[in-house]
């Protein structure tokens, strides 16, 4: 397989990766707590300098900027970082192929994970936990004013809702090559563990679980790689759309170095160590969290070992009482080479 077109692809699964790596909430457990991720690669000698919306090192919580609605412009940030713009949803190309999804923070099988990239990077897909996973340490309770807070608030928002749709606009850029791949589709969210990834023409690559398998469409290479969804690791960076809430994975702290007019930025680092990313960025919509709107999130960023950075920015955001269960269904063309992972 063309090693760009998968990991283009990759970003997108790792999306999904992160939403379902999460680990599962404690029975009764309140709903500020997140998912978990991280993928460790090799860094890469002689790396470019930290962009301004790098993870700062250091907590202290600072008021959200500008409360309002969110504005579209990201000053002194990277074209990744700031506030959500019509380009938001760029992407670089990520090369392909077994070390193209490590590139992007998945390894070869979980393309899923990471995928988002390939010629259509789709955003990670979701799944539910993997059965028998031991439920995470009870999370403490957030401090007034801090970060975790922030994310407590924000899981609140999504707990007791079943479903998610929005339209989201991805880039992934590849640290080494410093190519960037840019596209654009639909997602639709059932809990526990269906997901779906549409991608808006040209492209025709697709991320589906249907609860049972994680399907990655590549399109252009005629190829669709299969997981089981109890063998999949999902990381955190959806976990706040599929029920297990932000805290129980992650630990936050402000960004004050990103200038996102819309409201805070959450820095989050995996309470547990991940191969899927290093840490993701939430950018928080202030005035739509005051209203418990669903589309409070309205940009997710994340970054691995390696210093890639997969962005989703989403707009239109809804939680329909019911989606048509076939848009969790999928069946690659005739033709198509299938991989079992």
């Amino acid at each position: 397989m063309n090693r760009l077109r998968l990991v283009a692809l990759v970003p997108a699964v790792a999306l999904v990766v992160a939403a379902c790596d999460a680990p599962p909430a404690p029975a009764g457990a309140a709903p500020d707590a997140s998912p978990s991720a991280a993928q460790s690669l090799p860094q890469p000698a002689a790396a470019p300098p930290q962009p301004a919306d790098a993870p700062p090192q250091a907590s202290a919580p600072a008021a959200a900027p500008g409360a309002g609605a969110p504005a579209a412009t990201d000053a002194a940030v990277p074209a990744d970082a700031g506030a959500p713009a019509e380009d938001a949803g760029r992407k670089r190309e990520d090369a392909g192929a077994a070390t193209a999804a490590r590139d992007a923070g998945t390894p070869v099988g979980d393309a899923a994970r990471d995928a988002g990239g390939g010629r259509a990077e789709a955003p990670a897909a979701t799944s539910a936990p993997t059965p028998g996973t031991a439920a995470p340490p009870a999370v403490p309770p957030a401090a007034a004013g801090s970060a975790d807070a922030v994310a407590a608030e924000v899981d609140a928002i999504f707990v007791g809702k079943k479903t998610y749709v929005a339209r989201f606009k991805q880039e992934h850029t590849q640290k080494v090559s410093g190519a960037v791949k840019k596209q654009s589709g639909a997602l639709s969210v059932q809990k526990p563990d269906r997901i779906s990834f549409r991608y808006d023409p040209p492209n025709q690559n697709r991320i589906v679980s249907d609860g049972v398998s994680l399907k990655v469409y590549v399109a252009e290479d005629r190829q669709m790689f299969v997981t089981p969804v109890q063998n999949s690791e999902y990381p955190g960076a959806l976990s706040f759309l599929m029920g297990h809430g932000l805290r129980p994975s992650f630990t936050f702290t402000f960004n004050e170095k990103a200038k996102f007019e819309g409201g805070p930025v959450l820095v989050g680092k995996p309470r547990a160590p991940t191969p899927h990313y290093e840490v993701v960025m939430f950018y928080i919509d202030k005035a739509l969290l005051a209203k418990k709107d669903p589309g409070v999130v309205r940009r997710v960023l994340i970054v691995d070992a390696q210093g890639n950075r997969n962005r989703f920015d989403f707009e239109n955001a809804s939680q329909p009482a019911s989606i048509d269960p076939a848009e969790f269904q999928f069946t690659a063309p005739p033709g198509t080479d299938v991989k079992q992972n």
